[in-house]
């Protein structure tokens, strides 16, 4: 080898051997599985096949790309086949819902993207492993988390998406689905105590409408089944009593109430306790930012929620 052909593979050597090879892309900590196409192909392939055979194909399809979902004891019902029933209507009704599912799988990732960079902007990026379905809910729900054999996961309906989301922005209802799965990082065993539904709803409310100065009660869920936000002002007083009275229950009529769509009297609409909880949030907001707030554990929440309550009104001890 000629000295000028040493020293010109001395230096490459020297510079590969130096070299630092580059750092692979961090993995994403969010997994998107989406499953509204394998629901679509389901539905198509069994068209014409017996009722109770159709839904018993289904579930063991689905059983296992999504353990635990469409179970019902995972919703504890006492009855089984009324669920069985409901998936095959269900199924039946797919037709009607096609095209706003396929719309919302199409325009799932460009909606999600930009929320999920707007929220990690205000709370930082997502550091544990989070797994997003996107699947047909029969009617059950357009976002939530949901504890599955597998873990906690994040769900988004897209049959209710369709019917709840496309018409206006979206990006307030993908900030209160993912800052529940941010606030269980340090919100966790609160139990059935109204008062843990009432701060994890509230919170969640006033966390949306924070990242979406001028959300509309719509883009925010206070519109559903009927208008919250006036029906609480006009009688404020009595939703916030009745609430603080009830922050210890567990009853499953109180919850329901609360947060589903039962209702305790003619002036209370159902799920108000949303709308009350977002009072409570914004009443200790004004000391506190939304990562303060995110982070308090249960053992403080409770007295801080009853403290806030008695300041938005004249309660009995």
């Amino acid at each position: 080898m000629g000295i000028r052909a040493f020293v010109l593979a001395a230096l490459f050597g020297a510079a590969a051997a130096s070299a630092t090879p580059p750092a692979p892309p961090p993995a994403d900590t969010i997994r998107l599985v989406d499953l509204t196409d394998e629901f679509d192909s389901f539905w198509e392939r069994s068209q014409g096949v017996e009722p109770t055979a159709r839904v018993t194909a289904f579930k063991a399809q689905f059983a296992r790309l999504v353990p635990g979902f469409y179970d019902p004891a995972r919703l504890r019902m006492d009855d089984p086949a009324f669920y069985d029933r409901n998936l095959g209507e269900a199924l039946g009704r797919y037709p009607e819902q096609r095209a706003g599912v396929r719309e919302v799988s199409r325009r799932f990732a460009e909606l999600f993207a930009p929320a999920r960079r707007s929220f990690e902007a205000e709370f930082g990026p997502f550091t544990r492993p989070e797994t997003v379905y996107l699947l047909h809910s029969l009617g059950e729900m357009d976002g939530g988390t949901r504890s599955l054999p597998g873990g906690r996961v994040l769900i988004f309906g897209a049959d209710m998406i369709a019917r709840l989301h496309l018409a206006h922005r979206i990006q307030p209802f993908f900030h209160h689905e993912l800052f529940h799965v941010r606030h269980g990082y340090s919100f966790r065993d609160c139990g059935d105590a109204v008062w843990c539904g009432l701060w994890g709803e509230g919170l969640a409310t006033y966390v949306a409408a924070r990242l979406n100065p001028g959300a509309t009660d719509a883009e925010l869920l206070l519109d559903m089944p009927e208008p919250i936000r006036a029906a609480v002002d006009a009688n404020r007083t009595e939703a916030v009593c009745t609430v603080l009275a009830r922050l210890d229950s567990t009853a499953g009529a109180d919850r329901r109430a609360l947060y589903s769509f039962d209702r305790l009297n003619e002036r209370l609409p159902p799920r108000f306790g949303y709308y009350v909880g977002y009072l409570a949030a914004a009443e200790l907001g004004r000391t506190r930012t939304l990562q303060q707030l995110a982070e308090l554990p249960p053992a403080q929440v409770r007295p801080l929620i009853e403290t806030a309550l008695r300041s938005l009104a004249a309660c009995p001890a």
